[in-house]
């Protein structure tokens, strides 16, 4: 991960910074925080930016793009799109609500509070920090590798692709748009940009078109900045244990890497606690029209869940399975089998009680990876602790399972 020996890597002065300096990142990011402050409706199963409102949303920015296009969507605007990328990795901004007409987008107030105390550095340094460790494309609907650090890595892509004297694009490389191929790569582009990473000269409007980049330049500050944080991405992954993906899913990581640089950075956001919610889960699950409703306590496993709708649906339990968690940043998490060691978690090792899902919100469950069996698990309802329920039990029946294997087998 060296930089190119032309670039210049003498040490800076410490940066001042403010709302609009280096970058505009921490102004532009609060006023997203104010545009969602009372709620706003979402858009799609990502709970995306409301797209009748994103011209409106773009106006309020330090510079705004004004693309020329009919119908944008919010990858339309990747400065936008990468704000929104950290709204949902620093749980600032979370879902209220399904569906297409129920999902909202709305501030947590624990986050909030959090972030009114911090000062303008430790407000860049966080931002900074979601956007490389905490982040995901998967928040956008997008796939995600999975790989560690793989936001680092696109940064790192785009960084390199500039030489030390600048890229210019032409007219016609402006309108193909080549350099930004995809949203992945537009996207970190605009954050470069509002981090004061890079600059970039934007490119005349293109009826038809949206962000056109006529030229990226380094910066003296943007060079040390992300030469210090690639050779901290390093240092971890050569230190870091591969049974523990979850070790550095949390504020502060990069900040001894980078304390000479900023030195006004002392705090940091942190992520509450996970709730225990006890009481006993109405789970309604459902295998195309038949159905089967479920009570099942807190206390009890994922792993217990799966054995009951297996054993519901008169399947004979000899595969693996797997849920699909959703969680407070957009980000699936995958509980899968026991037997299955690379997954994010075990079901043995997660008890209904930890789940962050709301009365009316489904998972999916898979069974038989190769049959594919697709489930739906709708939570219904949360009712009080019942001493008399302590393993699930299946408390309606709807239709009948089909057969688990065909006559060939």
């Amino acid at each position: 991960m060296a930089t190119p020996t032309t670039r210049n890597t003498s040490k800076i002065e410490s940066p001042m910074i403010a709302s609009e300096c280096p970058g505009t990142i921490v102004a532009d990011f609060e006023a997203l925080m104010d545009f969602i402050a009372g709620g706003v409706r979402s858009t799609g199963k990502y709970h995306l930016l409301p797209m009748a409102r994103l011209n409106e949303l773009d106006e309020l920015m330090t510079t705004p793009l004004r693309p020329k296009l009919q119908r944008p969507q919010q990858r339309s605007f990747p400065h936008l799109n990468g704000l929104y990328l950290l709204l949902r990795a620093t749980q600032i901004g979370v879902t209220d609500g399904q569906g297409k007409t129920k999902g909202k987008l709305i501030l947590d107030p624990f986050m909030c509070q959090q972030w009114t105390q911090l000062n303008p550095t430790e407000k860049y340094c966080n931002l900074l920090e979601a956007w490389f460790g905490l982040s995901s494309w998967a928040s956008l609907g997008l796939k995600d590798t999975g790989w560690y650090k793989k936001m680092g890595m696109d940064v790192r892509s785009v960084w390199q692709a500039v030489p030390s004297e600048g890229r210019r694009f032409s007219e016609n490389e402006q309108v193909s748009r080549g350099f930004l191929y995809s949203q992945e790569r537009s996207t970190t582009l605009a954050l470069l940009e509002l981090f004061g990473l890079i600059t970039v000269e934007r490119g005349a409007p293109v009826v038809g078109q949206g962000w056109t980049v006529a030229k990226i330049n380094h910066t003296r500050f943007g060079d040390e900045v992300l030469t210090a944080i690639f050779a901290e991405i390093v240092r971890s992954c050569l230190d870091r244990d591969d049974d523990d993906e979850q070790a550095d899913l949390d504020f502060g990581a990069f900040q001894p890497a980078l304390q000479s640089i900023f030195p006004q950075w002392i705090n940091n956001l942190k992520f509450p606690e996970p709730e225990f919610r006890d009481g006993i889960y109405y789970f309604k699950v459902s295998l195309g029209r038949p159905w089967r409703r479920i009570a099942i306590a807190a206390e009890n496993s994922l792993e217990e869940l799966a054995d009951c709708i297996i054993r519901a649906f008169d399947f004979d339990g000899d595969h693996l399975y797997e849920f699909q968690l959703p969680q407070p940043d957009g980000t699936i998490l995958t509980a899968a089998h026991p037997n299955i060691q690379d997954a994010d978690l075990q079901t043995d090792e997660f008890a209904i009680g930890h789940l962050t899902l709301v009365e009316g919100q489904s998972i999916p469950f898979v069974y038989d990876f190769g049959a594919n069996w697709k489930f739906t698990v709708k939570l219904e309802e949360v009712k009080p602790p019942d001493p008399e329920i302590t393993r699930p039990i299946i408390v309606e029946s709807h239709g009948e399972a089909p057969a688990e294997y065909d006559d060939e087998w």
